[in-house]
């Protein structure tokens, strides 16, 4: 059950696009993004993403400041026709610890390999673990939204929802 309530159509978004673009504030003040692939924990009122160790600036920039917006925009992979445009502004958290094995890292492979199937390959034989350890140690960015904003058509103002606290 999701503790945020936005609208079937909204939550259909949120938890079936493979993809969305996450961005965060750079150094210099300007918004970076980059395509990543959430999972949405309605239960908690907010989304996982992570990032490796060896491409942490998603991170860094988390960490300087907390200011977050995750776009879903492209419905390619999840089966949903005509969906809405789905903005989320939030805050975002960054775990201090590398990790390499917790429950939401799992629940984060589990979606990976569900949308990617060869990205099994890269986890399941020795030399591509050797070689590719430090792509599984990750960094948890958990973001919490602070307002959903959705078009359904992208002509027409949005709809709003506004949190001071969710989860």
């Amino acid at each position: 059950m999701s503790v945020i309530g936005a609208p079937d159509d909204v939550e259909a978004v949120l938890s079936g696009f493979a993809t969305c673009e996450f961005a965060t504030v750079a150094l210099n003040g300007t918004p970076v993004a980059w395509p990543v692939v959430p999972l949405y924990q309605p239960e908690r009122g907010r989304f996982l993403l992570t990032t490796t160790i060896g491409f942490a600036a998603k991170a860094a920039n988390v960490r300087r400041d907390p200011r977050v917006s995750l776009l879903f925009s492209d419905p390619t992979g999840s089966g949903l026709s005509a969906p809405p445009t789905v903005l989320v502004q939030g805050t975002a958290t960054v775990g201090e610890q590398i990790e390499t094995v917790s429950d939401d890292l799992l629940a984060h492979w589990a979606r990976v390999n569900s949308l990617q199937p060869m990205s099994r390959f890269f986890s399941s034989t020795p030399p591509a673990r050797w070689f590719m350890d430090w792509y599984y140690m990750r960094l948890l960015i958990h973001v919490t939204p602070r307002r959903i904003s959705w078009w359904a058509d992208p002509a027409a103002a949005p709809a709003r929802m506004e949190f001071s606290d969710v989860g």
